[in-house]
């Protein structure tokens, strides 16, 4: 579980390295919780956070009080386990649970009825703590946060732009949740992409140096079957600037003393700066689909005004967004298909080459064996005539040529035709 340290084991602590959501959700509402932290061997608030992670609701304080004084209430039921959510909590270092059922189709999703409707949570638990994170961040020279944690929800900010963008991120997810749409981080096994974030209000070809944060896993929502991915940013102004200790810092921002420009010819420094107003990316993760859509601030603060019409939107798009998936995985196929047709012929064709190659090699082979039996009975003649051009010489010098020839045929060694042919194999085709 991200942000949840592996717990050792300790003595008398359930056996259990993994505990699902359902078995804390019937301790939860059978037991106290720190009955329950005592038996895995943590405390109550970091258990407090596991429930959390999980969306389990857990009892509020004073529940078993008034459960002794025989005024136990409803309990409310366990949310539905959303795509992309974890199903448990590890507390040995086991592999994680993540739910990969996707709901049913966008074209019919319902509201649950007030009587089945769980209880939303205050925080989303994509955002639990995720300031604490924000805190410890180092920034770009312009302001942007850089978090050592990746594992986290999509959120590009300045220091103090941290609050708002949370704030407006978790009503947005709840907003979600409550229409029973699943906001998560993407499963890792689907392999999905994420859109580059340029935060500048007005396009440019200007180079940023260094690059703006950008998570592990992009943070999706699941419509039905339909995946969006949300990105959440603080947009940039392009304004004069100074750069006191290594920071760059809004001319606006400065005593109007300090606002003069350092150059003699009263050249002033620019550069993108935060400007406190969001935007909300919302962007096709598939590959290969393009779709995006951008809700943007005019003040701080204006977006969340936004929000049910974002979820509208939402809703209506998917059914078009889910077109334009299948419209990709059929030309998908069909390449795949065309690209399987091209290797098939590329593999036959070189199967032919190849084939012809040793048919080839076979008779340049044999044409070897047939050069040199022509080139053994040649030499055999011409020694066979030496031979019997010497006996008609006298006994002396006859000798000394048969002695010479002798040499001849030791220099040019083994005459068998027979052994060169039957080195010589025909081709397996």
């Amino acid at each position: 579980m991200e942000d949840t340290p592996n717990i050792p084991a300790v003595i008398g602590a359930s056996p259990e390295d993994t505990v699902t959501r359902e078995s804390l959700y019937e301790q939860a509402w059978s037991t106290p919780m720190t009955k329950i932290a005592e038996r895995y061997g943590v405390s109550s608030s970091y258990l407090a956070r596991v429930f959390t992670h999980l969306n389990i609701p857990r009892p509020a304080v004073g529940y078993w009080a008034k459960v002794a004084a025989g005024k136990r209430k409803a309990t409310p039921p366990l949310p539905e386990v959303q795509p992309g959510a974890l199903l448990s909590w590890s507390r040995n270092g086991a592999p994680e649970q993540i739910s990969r059922t996707p709901p049913k189709s966008p074209a019919k999703i319902r509201t649950r009825s007030p009587d089945r409707m769980a209880v939303l949570p205050r925080r989303h638990p994509l955002l639990v703590d995720v300031e604490e994170y924000f805190k410890k961040a180092q920034e770009t020279d312009e302001g942007y946060l850089r978090p050592s944690k990746r594992s986290m929800a999509d959120l590009i900010v300045s220091r103090s732009g941290v609050n708002q963008a949370v704030d407006f991120a978790n009503q947005l997810f709840l907003a979600l949740m409550k229409k029973g749409l699943a906001v998560a981080l993407s499963d890792p096994a689907t392999h999905m992409g994420r859109e580059s974030v340029d935060h500048r209000e007005v396009a440019s070809n200007r180079y940023v140096h260094p690059a703006v944060w950008r998570p592990q896993r992009p943070t999706v929502v699941y419509v039905g079957t339909v995946v969006f991915g949300l990105s959440i940013y603080e947009i940039s102004e392009y304004v004069h600037v100074k750069r006191p200790e290594k920071k760059y810092v809004r001319l606006t921002a400065l005593p109007v003393s300090k606002r003069r420009s350092d150059y003699p010819d009263r050249w002033m420094m620019s550069a993108d700066m935060p400007s406190s107003r969001l935007c909300l990316q919302v962007y096709s993760p598939y590959h290969s689909v393009e779709w995006i859509q951008r809700w943007t601030e005019n003040k701080p603060g204006d977006l969340a005004s936004k929000i049910p019409g974002i979820v509208t939107s939402l809703l209506a798009e998917a059914p078009i967004l889910a077109g334009k998936v299948e419209i990709e995985r059929i030309r998908s196929e069909q390449e795949r298909q065309r690209h399987q047709l091209q290797m098939e012929e590329w593999r036959r064709k070189e199967d032919e080459k190849r084939r012809l190659k040793v048919i080839q090699d076979s008779r340049d082979r044999l044409e070897t064996v047939i050069q040199t039996w022509a080139k053994v009975n040649s030499i055999q003649a011409f020694f066979e005539d030496i031979v019997q051009s010497a006996q008609r010489l006298e006994t002396q010098e006859r000798q000394a040529v048969l002695d010479r020839l002798a040499k001849a045929m030791e220099l040019i060694g083994d005459l068998d035709a027979l052994k060169h042919f039957e080195a010589w194999n025909p081709p397996k085709i």
